[in-house]
């Protein structure tokens, strides 16, 4: 399925620090509840003009749950936890990197995952949707379609 060069893991990375796109991920995660990961995973495969269909969605979204509920949430509430505590700015930054790399390993599970899956042809819109967690109403379209502008300007200048 590899059609870009570089990977999962680093494509997000480099996503991640474009101009606009962590305010709308984090707005997504924070405000709607949605997995980050999982969109980042759409937004890769929307790139390589993929898509899972409905069925391997709802297997991935439940692969993800236990690891993101087992290993990715408490290094998040670990990290928040310190991150007020001036005394603790050094174990904030484990926590912070441990949170990281956790996201970074399971991105390149998801990878793996992938290169095992049945793909179909989507548009951005319609992969992200596929992504998200919940109902594709309020304020998670609203970020949504936010996110998806964002993301064709940023890949409309690399042009």
């Amino acid at each position: 399925m590899s059609k870009t060069t570089i990977g999962l893991p680093q494509w997000a990375q480099w996503l991640y620090a474009r101009p606009g796109a962590a305010p709308l991920l984090l707005a997504l995660q924070d405000e709607c509840d949605e997995d980050v990961l999982l969109l980042l995973l759409t937004i890769w495969l929307w790139l390589q003009r993929c898509a899972l269909p409905a069925p391997q969605w709802q297997a991935l979204h439940l692969q993800q749950a236990a690891w993101r509920d087992a290993v990715i949430l408490p290094a998040r509430e670990a990290r928040r936890g310190l991150a007020g505590d001036p005394q603790s700015q050094a174990l904030y930054q484990i926590a912070k990197q441990a949170e990281v790399e956790a996201e970074l390993s399971q991105l390149a599970r998801l990878a793996v995952w992938l290169e095992r899956s049945e793909l179909t042809a989507a548009g951005l819109q319609q992969c992200l949707a596929a992504g998200c967690i919940g109902q594709m109403d309020g304020r998670r379209a609203e970020l949504v379609e936010q996110l998806a502008l964002c993301l064709e300007r940023q890949l409309s200048s690399l042009q």
